[in-house]
């Protein structure tokens, strides 16, 4: 049976029928982003402006040659440039999908099959930027996003990327294992797994963190696999701690044999 899923919602699903779910970033959340970050942009122009009143004041006694003056001219171009769209390329590459602005709001950009966006993703997504911001102010790029239910722009559609808010950070006492220790059960059952299971495994863990249902789909998924393996059902995960353990003895356990 096929489940309608609402447009606000993104969900892949595996071929074990395991439901990865998202929620999509709405337009509002991510204009007020987008404000923030333009804010941080703004101090950072600001900075440069008084930084080259500075150098042209230093510079004024001093006849340059015009190539020099020429090769100014576009250094501070380039520069210009960089901190329009190389902004949003540093830090989604370095924070995993985010700017300040949509960490702020708990927002993230991850690929359509729910991975981490790659670095020549935010590269890709990023210089399309230009033609989202036509003709002013993300013109074409807020139509865009009116006229899809994902809310994507074309940078979004040329990098197969989409904005998702992310799930409320685990606490530290959600993470405390529980009286059972189900992780030594998990090794017992490996001959059970075939390499679809153990792809799955991986896929979970590459995905965790972008994942806005993750400790609900740990449980499903070790309990899933705890059937498959034979695990006793006194043994099997019972909650989110137990389920973590499990998946990851699990999945140590096929790389073992890899080897």
């Amino acid at each position: 049976m096929t489940e309608l899923t609402p447009p606000e919602r993104f969900v892949i699903e595996t071929p074990e029928n395991i439901r990865f779910g998202y929620d999509v970033a709405d337009i509002g959340s991510r204009f007020l982003a987008l404000a923030i970050d333009t804010l941080i942009q703004g101090i950072i122009y600001i900075v440069l402006f008084f930084s080259l009143v500075i150098l042209a004041n230093t510079l004024t006694d001093i006849d340059l040659p015009r190539p020099v003056n020429d090769a100014l001219a576009i250094g501070v171009v380039v520069v210009l440039f960089i901190i329009q769209f190389g902004y949003f390329m540093f830090f989604e590459i370095i924070l995993n999908g985010q700017t300040p602005g949509k960490r702020v709001f708990g927002l993230r950009v991850i690929k359509d099959n729910g991975y981490p966006l790659a670095p020549l993703d935010s590269v890709i997504r990023n210089l399309i930027r230009i033609i989202d911001f036509l003709p002013f102010a993300y013109g074409v790029g807020l139509v865009t996003m009116f006229l899809n239910a994902r809310a994507k722009r074309l940078g979004d559609f040329a990098a197969n990327s989409i904005v998702v808010k992310m799930r409320r950070q685990v606490r530290l006492q959600d993470l405390q294992p529980g009286s059972a220790a189900p992780a030594a059960s998990a090794p017992l059952g490996m001959t059970q797994l075939n390499t679809q299971d153990i792809a799955l495994l991986e896929s979970f863990f590459q995905r965790e963190k972008t994942l806005t249902n993750r400790d609900a789909l740990a449980l499903q998924l070790a309990q899933r696999l705890a059937v498959k393996m034979g695990v006793p059902a006194n043994a099997a995960p019972r909650n989110a701690a137990e389920a973590n353990a499990f998946l990851r003895a699990a999945l140590d356990a096929a790389r073992r044999t890899r080897v």
